[in-house]
């Protein structure tokens, strides 16, 4: 792929709260930019209902709008400044009573999520599509509906019959799920001393996606501070007490050089793999 298609339209990644997007894909994103793609996040919450480690902002909407700067801030390390937020709620881990609010995006019928993405894809015409696997990483809710709605949505761009007011028919070229490599993380957790000890009683069985299942692995590794400083960004998450502040540790820093995804097959979709091309690009360039 070269500069010149990539002008005709970028990557886009569509995740459910602010966070989900910086271990993942933050390499990925700072490569795009570096190889003069546009990349634009779409977010469906504000991640308002996630732990944090400061009890002065365990408040559902300050945190949120906390999360929202923190976001933008992450996306900025990376070279990313167009940010869209769907209108949508945090639903809370699974089985607890946030699922069941009618603002939350859980609740939200999966056509109408489906649809305010698909307005997205329609209006930005991305090369390449990023969003959550079927197993939603390890089963939250709304990574579970995102990645129901995202895959529809990128039929629904492609319908010439679907609301024609809003906008020209879209085919994605190419679409891939954020993979983290379960085997990999299996083994990283239950090496002594690693900071990943807590997830030693993890049910591998559901949580990430076998390694032999991942198509593509990337070296981001000329992204690496780049990554670091984004997901430092997520302060009331990765900060000191935060839920995710082990995976910020520096003995982690190797396997933040690499990211992982799974490639889906689209009809007539292109061949290859356009997201390794576009990362091998940006190496050269870089």
């Amino acid at each position: 792929m070269t500069t010149s298609t990539a002008a005709a339209g970028g990557l886009v990644l569509v995740f459910a709260h602010p966070d989900d997007e910086a271990f993942g894909c933050a390499g990925t994103m700072a490569a795009a930019r570096a190889a003069g793609w546009p990349v634009t996040l779409v977010c469906a919450t504000r991640g308002e209902l996630g732990d944090s480690g400061d009890v002065a902002i365990d408040d559902p909407d300050l945190l949120g709008a906390v999360r929202e700067q923190e976001l933008r801030a992450a996306c900025a390390a990376v070279g990313v400044d167009d940010v869209r937020f769907l209108p949508r709620r945090d639903s809370g881990m699974a089985g607890t009573p946030a699922n069941d609010d009618p603002r939350s995006l859980h609740q939200a019928p999966a056509e109408q999520v489906a649809a305010e993405i698909a307005i997205q894809l329609r209006a930005l015409r991305p090369r390449i599509v990023v969003t959550f696997g079927p197993e939603g990483i390890y089963g939250h809710p709304d990574h579970l509906k995102i990645h129901a709605a995202a895959l529809k949505a990128v039929g629904d761009a492609a319908d010439p019959d679907w609301l024609p007011q809003a906008g020209a028919p879209w085919r994605v070229p190419a679409l891939y799920y954020s993979a983290l490599a379960r085997d990999e993380y299996r083994r990283l957790a239950e090496q002594p001393g690693s900071p990943l000890t807590s997830m030693a009683r993890t049910d591998w069985s559901t949580f990430g996606t076998p390694d032999d299942q991942i198509t593509t692995w990337l070296d981001v590794s000329p992204w690496l501070a780049a990554k670091d400083a984004a997901m430092r960004a997520h302060r009331s998450q990765t900060g000191p007490g935060g839920p995710l502040s082990a995976l910020v540790d520096p003995l982690l820093r190797d396997r933040h050089a690499r990211e992982t995804y799974v490639r889906v097959p689209l009809g007539g979709d292109t061949d290859g793999d356009p997201l390794a091309d576009l990362v091998s690009q940006a190496a050269a360039k870089s």
